[in-house]
């Protein structure tokens, strides 16, 4: 079974990557930082993707759809967790450099062999696990884009496109790859929906061509709209015939079914020019879209597998401040300091609360938890 030993750590690392979030607010406040901002930015970053999302959602897999982790594959999942403590410290200390890439390469091949070893023990419903299969696919692609960097600034290329489109590629088969997929799967299975064939492969098929998304950063072209507004078209309309089922279920999985839905009507606003170029010239948009599918999409998913309800009393004030921070990042150009206080005032403000309500439900599922937990 997997225990609170395995789970303390996408707690814990939940936890200081949302501190180090809420510390880069706290320079745009005009406050000083002891490190430098784009170190505690990688650092930041890696922990929410790699100490976080995935491993809270490789425990998950693990829990569901296989018969418990052994000995072994334990030791595996320990050494990941060391590789991003590693990771963290030396981002923090040099940014982009050799140890930072040396510790990122280790959990990167220390993945490869967890990952073979999950696919050889997955059980349970054919069609759930083609889901987790293909995540795990995607997990490897994924990593064709961080091998083609060196190749690259060898070649005098990393100011170029190529450059930015590997980096791109990597977190595009990350974040609507193996995470979204996963969290798919886990979701259908929790419910117990279970998707025909034919689903599975639109959804697969889409969430790849869903990459042209990324294109739009480097090339303007009118067919990557279109490719890209198809694809995710084909998605809404797959996910749009589970409304019946999910109609039946429990108040806080309908919820949940909408908030997916919201990031299938979004992506095919993002396939309209005038949409994706907001998201391209503006920073701020952007990093509301990656905080909406961390914190307003995977954290919260996370939590409800957790057994924390969408429409508890440590859900509410964490809903209430993201939201504020969500209408902070993609209206500050029209806040005049309502409150008296600037944009980037009242971010680090919501950030705060983000942050404390963030600790306050690890909290929670960490004492809740102290007992091995039991399979779904």
């Amino acid at each position: 079974m997997v225990s609170i030993k395995e789970l303390r750590y996408p707690l814990l690392f939940g936890v200081l990557g949302a501190l180090l979030g809420l510390w880069m607010r706290y320079f745009f406040t005009g406050g000083q930082l002891p490190l430098n901002f784009n170190f505690i930015l990688h650092a930041h970053s890696h922990l929410m993707m790699l100490g976080f999302i995935f491993n809270a959602l490789l425990l998950l897999v693990w829990q569901n759809f296989t018969s418990g982790f052994d000995l072994l594959s334990k030791r595996y999942f320990i050494a990941l967790q060391v590789f991003v403590l590693l990771m963290m410290i030396a981002f923090l200390y040099q940014g982009y450099g050799f140890y930072s890439i040396l510790f990122s390469t280790f959990h990167l091949w220390t993945s490869y062999i967890i990952l073979i070893r999950l696919w050889k023990r997955l059980e349970g419903n054919r069609k759930l696990l083609i889901m987790i299969k293909a995540g795990i696919i995607f997990h490897f692609l994924s990593s064709l884009g961080p091998y083609i960097l060196g190749p690259l600034s060898v070649m005098g290329l990393k100011s170029s496109p190529w450059y930015q489109q590997a980096v791109f590629f990597y977190l595009h088969f990350q974040f609507l790859g193996i995470y979204f997929i996963w969290l798919l799967s886990l979701f259908f299975k929790r419910t117990n929906i279970i998707p025909e064939i034919k689903q599975i492969k639109i959804i697969t098929v889409s969430l790849i061509l869903l990459y042209v998304h990324s294109l739009d950063f480097s090339f303007d072209h009118p067919a990557l709209n279109l490719i890209g507004g198809l694809a995710s078209a084909l998605l809404f309309m797959v996910y749009i015939t589970f409304y019946v089922k999910f109609r039946e279920q429990a108040f806080q999985y309908r919820f949940f079914y909408f908030v997916l839905l919201m990031v299938f009507v979004l992506n095919i606003l993002g396939s309209f020019p005038y949409f994706s170029d907001l998201v391209v010239k503006h920073r701020m948009i952007l990093i509301a879209w990656l905080h909406f599918l961390f914190l307003g999409v995977f954290a919260p998913f996370i939590w409800m597998m957790r057994s924390i309800r969408l429409n508890g009393n440590y859900f509410v004030p964490y809903a209430i401040f993201f939201t504020l921070t969500e209408f902070l990042l993609i209206y500050g150009t029209f806040y005049t300091g309502i409150f008296g206080v600037s944009v980037m005032q009242a971010l680090f403000y919501t950030y705060l609360g983000v942050f404390l309500s963030f600790l306050t439900i690890h909290s929670v599922i960490y004492h809740r938890f102290k007992k091995p937990l039991l399979k779904a």
